[in-house]
């Protein structure tokens, strides 16, 4: 891959290069997972069901969705600094109109365009990140820019619980005012403009194809637990419509004179792959940051703030990770960095599966920092390899897709979990309480029967409840290592460093 020379004003501007384009990620990145702290609060505000309520946040992906896949053609017909601020700007308008909507229709709407606006964020600030350094400090690059874009999601909850405490949910999206205008003015003055290429054509039924499969894989991913799955007419009808749209997006790419996505991206190794490695690494990241909050709120009874602090060791992980890794991938080879990060995560998360409801403060802040950690040895060689060996020419498309994907891969990761967690304790309940009888030696005793008389069955049903959920967080946990280790082998599809330089 032949890489453009390097300015001396983009090497001036380096270091407000780098800080515009980490403040845009972590803006649009907190997003993803702050507003799910609001939601009981937002639910009372609209008088709405759980079903209803979680429209705020399948708006908001869908929306994401639409965009994201056209992202590539628009960056390169009106220029990337455009639709960088242009991103920016929107997304501020939206978060602003989030915060001051009176009713749970018009929540949604600006939830949508807040999603379709703030798509573009992640990888446009990726490609203006790797710009500004020579290929040879690309990792430098991705390990500096990677801080902003991976600390998001995990000081969300800290953030969302403190705000929303303190000043309601509306406090959650205007947070987002002064920092995306500081963002904006960013964007607007430090990074460098990039001529458009305005010969392409739009492959208008391309991107109807694999948006409306995209939005109902979206919809159906978002919505199985909550309908049953298959049980449901509606899931039916996202799954067969997204594989059809999908299906027949596939087949276009292939014989279209001009597609959306060129199929000619997938035969350099190193693209292809980090695409399977991403979808992996989307399946676990944001796990914890689901699994926990819940775990320590219904069944520790720690309130909001406790869990947000409780979970900041995680991001100290992120940090800790990303410098150390930035450091070293030069002298070590990107594989086994990647395939080490699979192998730290699977191993904390086996870790995690050894709680009890008795977990304590301290158990829970060192898994936090081994996860983030983990995260940091996965994506920061990950989102550097994959580009090593592309062609500039592909960037703009290829780094869409490659969110994209590990998108998805967090979609079906929360999906899967969240639906083996709710059988799971059906079952761990249904076997628990075949061992509440009258004949069983436990309940005859003296002191078992004062505290759990079988005269008190709520009190017993409760207890099982909370033992029945507990089994069920250890089985997601030991679940999730499963993944993590079947995934650190897919970083040896990639291309050793030397092979890959003489491609």
């Amino acid at each position: 891959m032949t890489a453009n020379p390097i300015s001396a004003e983009v090497i001036r501007r380096r270091p407000y290069i780098m800080m515009t384009t980490m403040l845009g990620s972590s803006i649009y990145s907190l997003n993803l997972t702050i507003v799910s702290i609001s939601l009981p609060h937002m639910q009372g505000t609209f008088s709405a069901t759980p079903d209803q309520i979680a429209w705020v946040v399948t708006a908001f992906l869908v929306g994401m969705t639409t965009m994201i896949v056209a992202t590539g053609w628009v960056s390169r017909r009106i220029g990337r600094k455009r639709l960088f601020a242009l991103s920016l700007g929107l997304f501020t308008l939206a978060s602003l109109m989030c915060g001051w909507a009176g009713t749970l229709e018009a929540e949604v709407l600006w939830r949508f365009l807040q999603g379709v606006a703030g798509a573009p964020i992640i990888p446009l600030s990726q490609a203006i990140s790797i710009d500004a350094y020579p290929p040879e400090q690309h990792g430098r690059a991705i390990g500096i820019w990677g801080f902003g874009n991976m600390l998001g999601p995990i000081v969300a909850p800290p953030i969302g619980g403190y705000l929303t405490d303190l000043y309601g949910w509306p406090s959650v999206f205007l947070i987002n005012l002064p920092l995306g205008a500081i963002a904006l003015v960013g964007a607007l003055l430090a990074v460098p403009h990039v001529a458009p290429d305005r010969a392409r054509r739009f492959d208008g039924p391309g991107f109807a194809m694999l948006a409306i499969g995209l939005i109902a894989l979206q919809l159906m991913l978002n919505r199985g637990t909550r309908l049953d799955w298959f049980a449901s007419p509606e899931i039916i009808a996202e799954a067969v419509i997204g594989g059809f749209c999908l299906y027949l997006f596939a087949v276009r790419a292939f014989t279209a004179r001009d597609p959306l996505v060129k199929p000619e991206m997938f035969r350099d190794r190193n693209y292809a792959a980090g695409l399977a490695v991403a979808f992996g690494f989307g399946l676990l990241v944001f796990l914890p940051t689901i699994l926990l909050p819940l775990l320590l709120k219904n069944l520790r009874g720690y309130p909001v703030e406790m869990i947000g602090l409780l979970l900041a060791p995680r991001a100290l992980g992120v940090v800790a990770g990303n410098l150390f890794v930035s450091a070293i991938m030069a002298r070590v080879e990107n594989r086994f960095l990647i395939a080490l990060g699979f192998v730290w995560v699977a191993l904390s998360a086996l870790a995690m599966s050894q709680w009890t409801l008795d977990v304590g403060s301290w158990d829970v802040a060192w898994t936090g920092l081994a996860q983030g950690i983990g995260s940091s040895f996965m994506f920061v060689p990950l989102a550097t390899r994959a580009f090593d060996t592309l062609p500039t020419r592909f960037r703009e498309e290829a780094l869409p897709l490659f969110y994209l994907v590990l998108n998805i891969g967090g979609s079906i990761g929360i999906a899967g979990i969240f639906t083996y967690w709710t059988s799971n304790v059906q079952e761990n309940h249904a076997i628990l309480a075949e061992h509440v009888t009258a004949y069983n030696p436990l309940f005859r005793s003296h002191a078992t029967t004062q505290m759990w008389s079988l005269a008190r069955p709520l009190a017993i049903d409760g207890e099982i409840t909370r033992q029945a959920s507990m089994i069920a967080y250890n089985n997601s946990f030991v679940l999730m290592a499963i993944v993590a280790f079947v995934g650190a082998p897919l970083a040896f599809l990639m291309r050793r460093r030397a092979a890959a330089r003489h491609a």
